[in-house]
């Protein structure tokens, strides 16, 4: 990575941790900001080390909320419709059982070209 970006992330990580320390007043972050910093402009290797271990962090946290959000959005909005959905309609709209001998059902239709308009 370019000694450009690893600075940029440096910057990004010890301007986090000093907002943070704005809101908890802990000392230890405005410390460790420091030499973050202090690291960052004397030893390009230790500053990719960070960027790399940072970017490893936000890959692992993408990982794991990207499961988490897309199971409440499971369990939240699409399975209790799907179960409104099967309570208040008793037909067969997808055909899920087999209520015949096959599934293909004949559709004597003319087309038109009004059919073609639209067609999206």
């Amino acid at each position: 990575m370019k000694r450009e970006k690893n600075l940029e992330t440096i910057l990004v990580i010890s301007t986090g941790l000093i907002v943070i320390y704005s809101f908890t007043h802990v000392r230890l972050l405005l410390i460790i900001a420091l030499l973050l910093n202090i690291i960052g402009m004397c030893s390009n290797f230790l500053a990719s080390k960070i960027s790399w271990l940072w970017f490893k962090i936000a890959e692992l946290l993408g990982f794991v909320t990207s499961k988490i959000l897309l199971s409440i959005v499971f369990f939240v909005l699409l399975f209790p419709i799907s179960l409104l959905y099967r309570l208040f309609n008793r037909n067969n709209a997808i055909q899920l059982k087999k209520t015949r001998k096959t599934y293909y059902f004949t559709r004597n239709h003319k087309y038109t070209p009004k059919d073609l308009e639209n067609v999206w």
